[in-house]
């Protein structure tokens, strides 16, 4: 085995989160090979949120249990655009299954959660208490899996 030190930028670019119901054509078990198949079909709005740069965080922990070993995934954001669209739209997609597509800053892209394990989305919104300090909507998305995040390669 040969390994070589090529630097590829950390952190995450992008993070895409689709209801179950707007995927299809799932595998029997996602590998990085077949995880092309799945067919995205997100609802289109017209609402626009922009996220905190560097505030994406990714978090898989493995934790052993008797039935092997159980990946948490644990993702947060803070979107600093607060409106009454924005959170009607999150308000539609809380508490519901779906997985999560994150695009790294080295453009490989991994999906987290799966059809038969999916991960579930909750929104805090800070109004924040002075008028020149921080405002913003942290949203979280957990869930756990049997296996790790696949690559995506639409």
């Amino acid at each position: 085995m040969t390994f070589s030190c090529d630097e590829k930028l950390p952190g995450f670019a992008e993070l895409n989160f689709f209801l179950l119901e707007e995927t299809s054509n799932w595998p029997f078990v996602v590998t990085d090979v077949n995880s092309a198949q799945i067919v995205l079909t997100p609802y289109v709005n017209d609402v626009e949120a922009l996220i905190e740069p560097d505030s994406i965080n990714v978090d898989v922990s493995p934790k052993q249990g008797a039935d092997g070993t159980i990946q948490q995934i644990n993702i947060s954001f803070r979107l600093i655009t607060r409106s009454e669209a924005l959170e009607q739209l999150l308000e539609q997609y809380s508490n519901k299954p779906g997985v999560a597509i994150g695009k790294l800053n080295n453009e490989f892209k991994k999906l987290y959660g799966n059809n038969l394990e999916p991960l579930y989305l909750n929104y805090e919104v800070n109004d924040g208490t002075k008028v020149d300090g921080t405002s913003f909507t942290e949203v979280k998305i957990k869930g756990e899996t049997r296996s790790r995040p696949v690559y995506y390669t639409p």
